[in-house]
Formats: structure tokens, sequence, C-alpha cells
């Protein structure tokens, strides 16, 4: 199952459905940097969700946690048999 997506009424901005707790996350503020490391790599916020490259697309998620339960068993999620949240 493709992660479903949907546009923001108000911003416009993609929104993803996390696929562990089905909260939705917007894509933008996942990407958004907010700095850079003193090695020059970008740095974003924590806070505001992550995602995944899994099987050739990418996957959002409303925290680290949730990008951590969908990494143990990627499959389960996507097919719709993952652990209820």
């Amino acid at each position: 199952m493709p992660a479903r997506r949907c546009r923001h009424a108000r911003r416009g901005a993609a929104l993803a459905v996390d696929l562990v707790c089905g909260r939705e996350v917007a894509e933008g503020d996942v990407d958004a940097i907010t700095g850079h490391v003193p090695g020059g790599a970008p740095e974003r916020a924590s806070g505001t969700g992550a995602k995944r490259f899994y099987k050739g697309r990418w996957y959002y998620f409303c925290s680290l946690e949730c990008r951590l339960t969908f990494m143990a068993t990627p499959d389960e999620f996507i097919e719709g048999t993952g652990p209820a949240p």
C-alpha cells in the first residue's frame, strides 16, 4: 500500500500519513533545514518528525519513535498488517 498523501487546505503543504500511528505529517516540516553542523551538513529539527527511504519511496513519521517502530517490520506496516497503534 503506498503512503497516503493529501494537501493541507490552509498552507497547500503536502501531508503524509504516519503508517505507525496514523497522524498526518507535513513533509515540508520534516524536510526543512534548521541549520548546519560544523562540517557543513544540513541539520533538521528533531521535533518536526522523521522520514525513511524504503523500497524506492519515502515514508514520513511524526516522531523518531514511530520511525524506529516502522523500521523493525516495515513490510507489515506497508501491507497494513503492522501492530495497532
